[in-house]
């Protein structure tokens, strides 16, 4: 007589179909029992208390937790509001007196996370993400979370289930995303800091959108753990803020390794962080004239760029110019790929991770998310929305058909990496636009998949690239252009003017250096005066 078990034959049988196998009928029995053995050493995990963070409320408690009414969200940028601090009073911190918002991909525990959707409900993480933690210990004021993208995908701002995020310079335009909210707030004035997620450019797509700094740090720099991830590989955290001194206060708060998170390789020490802040008022000290600049020409000439953000950058690259810089045209001809690249590696890999498939990691996993969420079914998808739908269909695609595409595309995202390591070796920084166009409207309302995938091309084509190489990479305010001729739809449209943004890249742990430069940018030109009038 065989041994009972809680593994059905059904259940081997679906198991070897899955896999495209079929079990010989004398060793039936036997993988009946290896699969009872999985199953009980599953159930013998499953019963175990879980080993997580444990917030303090008593220092950090957090009060006030509401969703806002329509009425106190024009822009629609709050996700959750609250408000959490020392309980403590006193001290001069590095954040004090700063109010702060985080991504709600974002965890803080007793405060609802929406990740952008509404395909799942009632999620209350009860661990403080690490950055929460570095923010509440320096001081900072927690004011609550901003929307992003349904699932944290999209470039655009149009996704989230509470509609669109405005962009505080012109509504019916996007801010970016999909950190949307993060750009919206700041961007506004509501908020002084936020710290946003960045997959392919999620940090720094609303900073130019929006009119503000916002810094993707070198891969690994700021720990991701408590932070709902895309794709382990690509995943950032980062600052955005109204300056470049308050983006170097507050990468300092919360940079440096958890010993936690496995990213977080060739990271300092939270001890040993670079005294950003101090750092960057002391260099103002020094004169910026040896520093070599490059601007990458492969994506200030791309054809989706418009002359209005060439304009700008080439107008930025001759401020460097006037203080001294040397500014030359760089070129790495690899970097045309990018698109390419960030397509395979984003949808092949974040595809599976949404299925829960997450593996090869020592951090904090977030388990009781993924209980709220799976499994997924045709009403989820529905409201996952197109951005999320298309990768999963191309990931599934995509690994049946070219199951070595991904591995490929590693090997030449470190092609692409070490290239930009050569132009390090001769330039202090590398430049170009964040973006090729300037914001463009919302998604209309009626458009359907293809329809999502093509609108606002080539949004994130440059800041992609910098997520497969890790290198540091800071977007900065240059100005002001009209919107693209599509998105004039009245005589009043073309007095609308939106912010433009400009990247700046260094070597890896070199956000000190990049700071430096958008430091001096900044304090050289007024960017709100200019406007490109082409």
């Amino acid at each position: 007589m065989p041994t009972k078990t809680p593994v059905t034959t059904e259940e081997v049988s679906a198991a070897a179909q899955r896999l495209g196998f079929t079990i010989p009928p004398d060793h039936e029995e036997e993988y009946l029992a290896l699969l009872a053995k999985t199953d009980a050493q599953c159930e013998l995990i499953l019963n175990t208390p879980d080993y997580k963070p444990v917030p303090d409320y008593e220092r950090y408690p957090r009060t006030d937790v509401y969703l806002p009414e329509k009425k106190d969200n024009p822009l629609r940028a709050w996700a959750w509001r609250c408000h959490a601090g020392d309980n403590i009073e006193g001290g001069n911190k590095l954040l004090s007196g700063k109010t702060v918002v985080l991504k709600d991909t974002v965890c803080m525990a007793g405060v609802p996370l929406l990740f952008g959707t509404d395909a799942f409900e009632n999620y209350t993480p009860d661990v403080d993400a690490t950055i929460v933690s570095r923010v509440l210990e320096n001081g900072g004021h927690i004011l609550g979370k901003a929307a992003c993208e349904n699932f944290s995908h999209g470039a655009t701002s149009s996704s989230s289930p509470f509609g669109p995020v405005e962009n505080p310079y012109a509504k019916g335009f996007t801010t970016g995303g999909s950190s949307s909210g993060c750009g919206a707030l700041v961007g506004s004035g509501e908020a002084d800091m936020a710290i946003g997620g960045d997959q392919g450019g999620s940090i720094r797509i609303p900073a130019s959108f929006c009119g503000i700094v916002g810094l993707k740090p070198t891969f690994g720099l700021v720990p991701y753990t408590g932070v709902l991830t895309s794709d382990a590989g690509l995943d950032h955290v980062g600052p955005m803020t109204k300056t470049v001194l308050d983006c170097a206060t507050l990468l300092q708060a919360i940079a440096g390794y958890d010993n936690i998170d496995d990213r977080q390789l060739g990271a300092p020490k939270y001890e040993d962080v670079p005294k950003y802040k101090e750092l960057l008022l002391k260099s103002r000290e020094v004169p910026m004239g040896r520093k070599k600049i490059g601007i990458l020409t492969e994506a200030l000439n791309g054809k989706l760029v418009a002359g209005s953000v060439k304009r700008l950058v080439l107008r930025a690259a001759e401020q460097f110019r006037g203080l001294g810089m040397t500014v030359d045209e760089v070129s790495i001809p690899i970097f045309s790929l990018t698109p390419a690249l960030i397509h395979i590696v984003n949808k092949l890999a974040s595809g599976g991770t949404r299925q829960g498939r997450q593996v090869g990691r020592r951090g904090l996993y977030l388990n009781d998310y993924w209980e709220h969420l799976l499994p997924w079914d045709q009403s989820k998808y529905d409201k996952a929305k197109y951005f999320v739908t298309g990768t999963a269909m191309s990931c599934e695609y995509a690994w049946h058909k070219y199951p070595t595409a991904y591995g490929r595309a590693i090997n030449l995202t470190r092609q692409l990496r070490d290239e930009f390591d050569k132009l390090f070796e001769q330039y202090d920084a590398i430049i170009m636009p964040t973006c090729p166009q300037p914001p463009r409207r919302h998604i209309p309302a009626h458009a359907g998949p293809l329809g999502w995938a093509d609108h606002a091309p080539g949004t994130s084509s440059i800041t992609a690239a910098f997520n497969l190489t890790g290198h540091p990479s800071l977007s900065i305010p240059v100005g002001f252009a009209s919107p693209m001729p599509d998105d004039i739809l009245s005589e009043e449209d073309k007095s609308i003017k939106l912010p433009v943004g400009m990247m700046i890249v260094g070597k890896p742990f070199d956000e000190m250096g990049i700071m430096t430069v958008a430091d001096v940018l900044e304090r050289s030109m007024d960017w709100k005066t200019v406007v490109d009038s082409e």
